[in-house]
């Protein structure tokens, strides 16, 4: 079942996403990043082979929940995009709540959930992962906050979820680490005791040497091109993707998004997850149950409220 949103209203601004080349060091890029991301691309981002990853981490998640089960149905999907992942597990009978910061993605994924009949609800709102609004606040960009029908009485208040997914290297973006322990703390207000945090992160590994540094993808509709740099002493990767968008009996339209990337260490993400309060049971060589190893390119999380907690 989709809970629709009621009256959206969306920005005109058709402001190119383009940025300068490099200029992390003091990691205040990431406001305007984040706010400029996924724009323009979103009506390409299925279609450019995204959708593949999502379903294959609907599998794998349910592989996880099989070895790290939770009691209750009600999910939040944070930095959800097009949906995907949440159309996914509302199918499997989920309760689900996408968040996602780009109001452009959030479109892409109603469309979605409009043509779907799922087992479970989902509902889609906009709200920054950095500060998960709790406690009755509301996300308001772009007046979403109208949105909140099927699930105003339990949705973004404290201990409301069973389950927090953050996939596809989300929490990558997020280059401060006061930034990454702030979302954990959201995370943990949110889930109800014994719930389960599952979240991947791109290692430093691939950041640095698999990331490429130039590649070019040609398919119906949109040419994009991609150029990387790794910073060794911020342990930042910023990817600049140019798209063309079109074909050559109408012409292209160019835009430009810059994509930043921090690579954490697992241990300091074990140390944040429990100053958040939460216990970590697994890290997982991603899309395995083996640990983590020198030439991991990503690795799974998975982290729990304790039924004890008072969070």
């Amino acid at each position: 079942m989709y809970a629709a949103p009621n009256a959206l209203s969306k920005p005109t601004d058709m402001t190119c996403c383009f940025q300068s080349w490099y200029n992390v060091r003091g990691y205040r890029l990431a406001d305007t990043q984040n706010a400029m991301i996924y724009h323009d691309y979103a009506p390409f981002y299925d279609g450019s082979g995204q959708l593949r990853f999502a379903v294959l981490m609907g599998q794998y998640l349910s592989e996880l929940l099989d070895r790290h089960p939770v009691a209750g149905r009600r999910a939040l999907d944070v930095a959800c995009g097009t949906g995907t992942l949440a159309l996914l597990l509302a199918d499997s009978g989920w309760d689900v709540t996408g968040l996602d910061s780009s109001a452009a993605m959030l479109d892409q994924a109603d469309a979605k959930a409009e043509n779907m009949a799922t087992l479970g609800q989902v509902v889609f709102v906009q709200g920054d992962m950095r500060g998960l609004p709790i406690n009755d606040q509301r996300p308001t960009t772009n007046d979403r906050g109208t949105q909140f029908s099927t699930f105003s009485s339990f949705v973004l208040r404290p201990s409301s979820f069973n389950l927090v997914t953050c996939v596809y290297d989300s929490l990558n973006y997020l280059l401060d680490e006061c930034e990454l322990a702030a979302c954990f703390d959201s995370v943990a207000r949110v889930l109800a005791p014994g719930g389960l945090l599952v979240a991947d992160m791109n290692t430093r590994y691939f950041l640095e040497y698999d990331w490429g540094a130039c590649e070019a993808i040609e398919q119906v509709g949109l040419v994009q091109v991609t150029q990387s740099y790794f910073d060794p002493a911020a342990e930042c990767s910023t990817m600049v993707l140019s798209c063309f968008a079109g074909d050559d009996q109408r012409g292209y339209m160019r835009f430009d998004e810059t994509h930043i990337e921090r690579a954490y260490a697992p241990e300091i993400v074990e140390r944040l997850l429990r100053s958040a309060g939460l216990e970590v049971e697994a890290l997982y060589d991603c899309f395995t149950f083996q640990p983590i190893v020198e030439h991991t390119q990503r690795f799974a999380l998975v982290a729990r409220k304790p039924v004890t907690s008072d969070a």
